[in-house]
């Protein structure tokens, strides 16, 4: 497979970064199909990272990250999906897949459920609660109205009609691979970890990362340990800033446009500051903003240790999807996505 300098178009609305981290090996020699077996898969999705936004801000890049895998990987340069239809759980599940949403069922974020006559949240399940309690959409604060449309509390894969990576690897390995997902979005977290998967993602309701029962009938002790250390907590009258100067970015005299919007006091323009923790958007602004990214990294980190993943003989499977990108661009535009730094000040 020939690795492409430049890439023109990755996909619209979603960019897989690296689907197989370990790169070399995770195609098994055909005579020795134990062979070269990769301890850990690591899919990382970016929501709403246009493909061409890279290579934009390519001079702006550090050392490591997308610089890292840009060099050391493979990037396609001619990459569509076949659907118009780019919602988080449709790009998401499409890609945990390999199935068009025709196939897979998950056409969008909402839809008609003709024999029920309702609308029907993707992953809303009744059959399985949440495991904190109050943990629930928050109607009166929730700016997705997607999410705000749901009739319960309850998340589950059942929906997705066909099988996710996570589920093969876990069949191929007689259920022995460890395979999760994690996301700021339930939707994001759920998708990728499948049917047979583990999933966790972010209650803006109490600041935690939460499951539902169709997971675990109780939380790890790890994951008790994490959400105890109030982690969203500390950016509590901080604020998101820009690591340069303004006039040094290519939108930089775009900062405040009539088309942005203003969450609970997080204003238009830099610097945005985020809210007292018991204001009712203190944690909406976490997750629209770098520190909802920040937050689910760590997660992620402590989660990969704690389950230790890749330690053993048999390839685990983690999915990390980093929504904050999407409800930037959902509230403030595209434009800033190039200013999506932090200052913890």
């Amino acid at each position: 497979m020939q690795r492409c300098k430049k890439v023109r178009l990755l996909t619209v609305g979603l960019l897989l970064l690296s689907s197989l981290l370990v790169a070399q090996g995770v195609i098994a020699d055909d005579h020795n199909p134990t062979k070269n077996k990769p301890k850990l898969i690591l899919q990382i999705t970016v929501d709403q990272l246009r493909g061409d936004l890279p290579t934009r801000y390519y001079d702006r890049l550090g050392e490591g990250g997308f610089k890292y895998l840009w060099e050391k990987g493979i990037v396609f340069s001619n990459a569509h999906h076949e659907h118009a239809n780019t919602e988080t759980i449709v790009g998401h599940t499409t890609l945990a897949t390999g199935a068009q949403p025709s196939v897979h069922g998950m056409v969008g974020n909402l839809w008609l459920d003709r024999k029920q006559g309702q609308s029907t949240y993707n992953i809303e399940d009744a059959n399985y609660t949440l495991l904190s309690q109050g943990a629930d959409v928050d109607a009166k604060t929730e700016i997705d109205p997607t999410q705000r449309a749901a009739r319960s509390e309850g998340r589950s894969p059942a929906a997705i009609l066909v099988t996710t990576f996570g589920d093969e690897l876990k069949a191929n390995t007689a259920g022995k691979a460890k395979v999760f997902g994690v996301s700021v979005k339930d939707r994001g977290a759920v998708s990728m970890a499948g049917h047979a998967g583990k999933a966790f993602w972010f209650s803006k309701a109490n600041g935690e990362f939460v499951t539902s029962n169709y997971y675990f009938d109780q939380y790890p002790k790890w994951v008790t340990n994490w959400n105890s250390k109030k982690i969203a907590q500390q950016y509590a009258g901080k604020s998101w800033d820009l690591l340069h100067d303004k006039s040094s970015y290519l939108f930089g005299d775009t900062d405040d446009r009539e088309w942005e919007t203003d969450v609970g006091g997080f204003g238009r323009i830099f610097p945005h500051s985020y809210a007292k923790s018991d204001d009712k958007y203190y944690t909406t602004q976490l997750t629209l903003s770098p520190a909802g990214d920040e937050i689910t990294l760590n997660f992620a980190k402590t989660l990969l240790l704690e389950e230790k993943l890749g330690e053993d003989k048999v390839t685990d499977y983690l999915s990390v999807s980093f929504s904050s990108t999407d409800y930037v661009g959902h509230i403030f535009g595209p434009q800033v996505l190039s200013q999506k730094t932090i200052y913890l000040g």
